[in-house]
């Protein structure tokens, strides 16, 4: 059952979060996206300017059968560059995309859009497209992350992403506020495991967040057992939750190994969502 699919049939979905190679790499790029095999219902394919296009990328995973998510990044772009995009994603066949603000434009570039700018464009170049916007619940402020996702709703956003989440309490309260604001048919939680001290120092450092004291002393104490442990009870909570829709499994290694993907699937069976 495709992603969207499983939304619209109120059963809890997931995708993985992977970066495509640096260029044209059928290869690498089919490996990295079949990690979890039939457990994932999408791939999330990131949008980085060093790297093939993810919406090249997500034209060719829809061609292999897989189902792609289009990360569309709005910084550097026009509106008339997005509605090309999205007439050439609509014409391939692609029916979901994330709208980003993305890396900063190259010097020298003209304005960019903003990510309303750039959903408003998706919207009137594919009617049909399920478009997602991203919160970020790390904000300093929390308050003005709500208002800047307000905009993005209103110009056809229909579903929210979440940063990686390793405190799924934490998380349930930012989304109560923003749904006090605007309805949001959908939340996607970004999980992600943690198996080492200095991943998780990496990842604070990134974000700007305080990893929660059970799972900063199970990494240093080196316990990767118990990191799968916690990693596959954050899957429970965001499945048991009525807050969340689906979760995006985000992986610390830009081509993790099969190993690591047997372990988010059982990880996710033990989370009872496979």
């Amino acid at each position: 059952m495709r992603f969207l699919e499983r939304l619209a049939a109120s059963e809890f979905a997931v995708a993985l979060e992977i970066t495509p190679p640096q260029r044209h790499l059928p290869k690498v790029l089919l490996r990295r996206a079949r990690l979890l095999g039939d457990a994932a219902d999408a791939v999330n394919v990131i949008q980085r300017p060093d790297r093939q296009s993810s919406l090249e990328a997500s034209l060719e995973l829809l061609a292999a059968g897989i189902d792609p998510v289009w990360h569309l990044a709005a910084r550097g772009e026009t509106r008339e560059s997005v509605a090309a995009a999205a007439a050439r994603a609509r014409d391939g066949g692609i029916v979901q995309v994330l709208c980003v603000a993305g890396d900063h434009a190259p010097a020298g570039e003209g304005p960019s859009l903003t990510v309303r700018e750039a959903i408003a464009a998706v919207r009137a170049a594919h009617p049909g497209m399920t478009i997602g916007a991203t919160l970020n619940q790390y904000a300093r402020d929390p308050a003005a992350a709500r208002r800047n996702l307000l905009p993005k709703l209103r110009a056809g956003a229909s579903y929210v992403q979440t940063q990686p989440t390793f405190d799924v309490g934490a998380l349930e309260r930012e989304l109560a506020a923003v749904r006090a604001q605007a309805p949001v048919a959908a939340a996607i939680a970004m999980a992600m495991p943690l198996l080492t001290a200095e991943a998780g120092e990496r990842i604070s450092r990134r974000l700007g967040l305080e990893l929660p004291p059970r799972l900063r002393d199970v990494l240093a104490a080196g316990d990767e057992e118990a990191a799968w442990a916690y990693f596959a009870g954050t899957l429970a909570r965001l499945r048991e939750s009525p807050a969340f829709q689906g979760v995006a499994i985000m992986t610390f290694e830009m081509d993790p190994l099969p190993a690591a993907g047997a372990r988010i699937v059982q990880a996710l069976e033990a989370a009872g969502i496979r």
